[in-house]
């Protein structure tokens, strides 16, 4: 049998390629994912005809949801150290000057806000553990500046069980409107709870006692929730909103005690150390130093650069 000539050749070649675009032929690469549609063209996402060879590509599946979840617990561990660098600072300084006792008051309420809503709602307790215990956290903190501010009197009491009083309402007898309006409150807690530390900072034109440790991971988890909110909670808006919201005020507050601190000359690594270095490393870290400290604070940022 003689070899086609060239011009043979080139003419079975054309009829192929125009088999290929009339549908005459099947396509050379068949998809049968479920997203075929996302990543290849139409003409190639056409069923192959009857006892026809199908090359199929399998593209793999991401567990979105179980990525959230795993993450949500993620930040639930982490939340375990959210507060305590602050504390660590303040027991051992024995002091809660730098702190506004308005912050905690309204965290407190911001968080148990939340926490209540997101039991009403039935979510998976991956979504909002950290929530969980960032409130008994806040509690601590909220008694800790109380007990070094000498504030804790018969008017933090009342105070104390005013809210109880309200948060026991609210689990057992409150509307679900009511408990939506709650959520929607805790955002603007929330906000408002972080405005009096940054206002106080920016009065002294320090870095304050709030820890910088505590301002980056709650950046860290704000993210990682606007996430498992879209995976676990539908896109749930007042909550997106209110995780928006904290990662912007962290970021200032996170941005004033890096300023502050840096400023006064100390390195990056003596300010986010300042919750765990003992001595005087946390008055450095403030962006004031007393003079009495200049040495230490040298001796600090040469072992730390």
């Amino acid at each position: 049998m003689r070899a086609p000539s060239s011009l043979t050749a080139t003419a079975i070649m054309l009829a192929v390629v125009d088999g290929f675009s009339a549908g005459a032929l099947p396509p050379p690469v068949q998809q049968q994912h479920p997203l075929s549609h996302r990543l290849l063209s139409p003409r190639l996402d056409r069923q192959p005809r009857h006892g026809q060879p199908v090359a199929v590509i399998l593209l793999p599946e991401v567990p979105a949801d179980g990525i959230a979840r795993a993450l949500g617990y993620l930040v639930g561990a982490g939340s375990l150290l959210l507060y305590t660098p602050i504390a660590v600072r303040v027991v051992r300084q024995g002091s809660a000057e730098g702190l506004t006792i308005t912050t905690w008051w309204l965290k407190l309420a911001a968080y148990a806000s939340s926490d209540i809503y997101c039991l009403s709602k039935g979510y998976p307790i991956s979504q909002y553990v950290e929530t969980l215990i960032i409130t008994v956290e806040a509690t601590l903190l909220l008694v800790l500046v109380a007990w070094y501010q000498k504030r804790l009197d018969a008017s933090f009491a009342a105070l104390a069980l005013g809210f109880a009083a309200a948060a026991a309402w609210a689990l057992n007898d409150a509307p679900a409107e009511a408990l939506a309006a709650g959520q929607a409150l805790s955002t603007l807690l929330n906000t408002a709870a972080l405005l009096p530390q940054i206002n106080l900072n920016a009065q002294r034109g320090e870095a304050g006692d709030f820890s910088p440790v505590t301002a980056a991971l709650a950046c860290a988890g704000c993210t990682i929730r606007l996430f498992t909110t879209i995976r676990l909670a539908d896109g749930d808006a007042l909550l997106l909103g209110g995780f928006g919201l904290g990662l912007l005020l962290n970021g200032v507050l996170l941005a004033q005690i890096l300023y502050y601190g840096t400023r006064a000359g100390n390195s990056l690594g003596a300010v986010l150390a300042s919750d765990f270095v003992g001595g005087r490393t946390a008055d450095a870290a403030r962006g004031k130093p007393r003079d009495s400290d200049e040495d230490e604070m040298e001796r600090i940022n040469r072992e730390l650069l």
